[in-house]
C-alpha cells in the first residue's frame, strides 16, 4: 500500500484554493498512490477561526457540502483515497475533523479531534471535541487517526494504543521553527509515536500566510519502533511517499 504524506501549503480561509490543491494532487498521483494524507485543518487553514461563533459557523462546512462532494467525485474519477483536515459543522457544533474519502468516492471515516488544544480559551460551548478514537478498514489495513495534540495526553494515547490497528495517521499543525523540528522535536515525536504500538505516519502543513519564524513549515515522518524510518524535513513543501506492507 502506497501512502503519500502531503506536506503542502494551504491558504488561510481560502477553501476553494485548498480544495483545488487537494484535487490537483489526486490527479497527479492517480495510479501512483493508494492514499493521500493532508494535515490538520488543511481545507480551511489552521488559523481560519475567529472564536466568534456567528462568524465561524459561516465558514465551517458539513460533510455533505458541495466542496466535499467535489473531492468525492475526484476520488472516484482518479481511483485514489484522500484524508484531510477541516472545520466540520454538525448541528450547532464545530469540530476539528479529519475526513477520509475512499477510492470509490465514499466517506470511509470522519474523526473528530478529542483534545482541546485546537481552540483558544475564549472559545464557547459550540466548539467541541469528538468522543474517542476508533479504527476503520482501508484495503487490508485497520487505520486509526489522531489529530495533533491527541497523542500528547497520557490517558488519550493509552486508549488509542489499546485499539486493534495496523497503522496510525497523525495529521498535525505544529509551529516549530524548521531547525527545531529537524534537529530536536522530531525525535521526541518518534518516541511518543512508539507508544501507539504500530507504524505512525505524521504530516504537517505549510503556512506562508504569516511572516513569522514560528509558523508551520511542514515536515512529514514515518515512525516505527521509536525510530524515524523515512522523512521529509520541515522548511518547504514536500511529499513523503511511504510503502506499508
Amino acid at each position: 500500500m502506497k501512502i503519500n504524506l502531503m506536506s503542502l501549503a494551504f491558504k488561510t480561509k481560502d477553501l476553494e484554493h485548498n480544495k483545488n490543491i487537494i484535487i490537483k494532487s489526486m490527479r497527479e498521483y492517480a495510479q501512483k498512490s493508494d492514499l493521500l494524507v493532508f494535515g490538520e485543518s488543511f481545507l480551511h487553514g489552521f488559523e481560519a477561526l475567529s472564536w466568534d461563533y456567528e462568524k465561524d459557523k459561516a465558514i465551517a462546512i458539513d460533510i455533505n457540502d458541495d466542496i466535499i462532494n467535489e473531492i468525492k467525485i475526484a476520488a472516484k474519477k482518479n481511483s485514489i483515497a484522500v484524508s484531510f483536515g477541516m472545520i466540520e459543522k454538525y448541528d450547532d457544533a464545530l469540530y476539528s475533523s479529519q475526513i477520509t474519502i475512499g477510492k470509490t468516492g465514499e466517506i470511509m471515516d470522519v474523526f473528530r479531534r478529542v483534545s482541546d488544544g485546537w481552540k483558544e480559551p475564549i472559545a464557547g460551548a459550540h466548539y467541541k471535541e469528538g468522543d474517542g478514537f476508533h479504527a476503520f478498514d482501508f484495503g487490508d489495513k485497520k487505520i486509526l487517526i489522531g489529530i495533533c495534540g491527541d497523542f500528547w495526553h497520557d490517558e488519550l494515547i493509552q486508549k488509542a494504543a489499546d485499539i486493534e490497528k495496523d497503522l496510525v495517521l497523525w495529521p498535525v499543525y505544529t509551529d516549530f521553527e524548521p531547525r527545531v523540528w529537524n534537529e530536536e522535536e522530531k525525535f521526541e515525536y518518534a518516541v511518543q509515536a512508539e507508544r501507539l504500538k504500530s507504524p505512525v505516519l505524521y504530516v504537517n502543513s505549510v503556512c506562508y500566510d504569516f511572516d513569522e519564524a514560528y509558523i508551520s513549515k511542514g515536515g512529514a515522518c514515518y515512525f516505527d519502533g521509536g525510530k524515524i524510518i523515512k522523512e521529509v524535513p520541515s522548511g518547504a513543501e514536500a511529499v513523503l511517499v511511504v510503502e506499508i506492507n
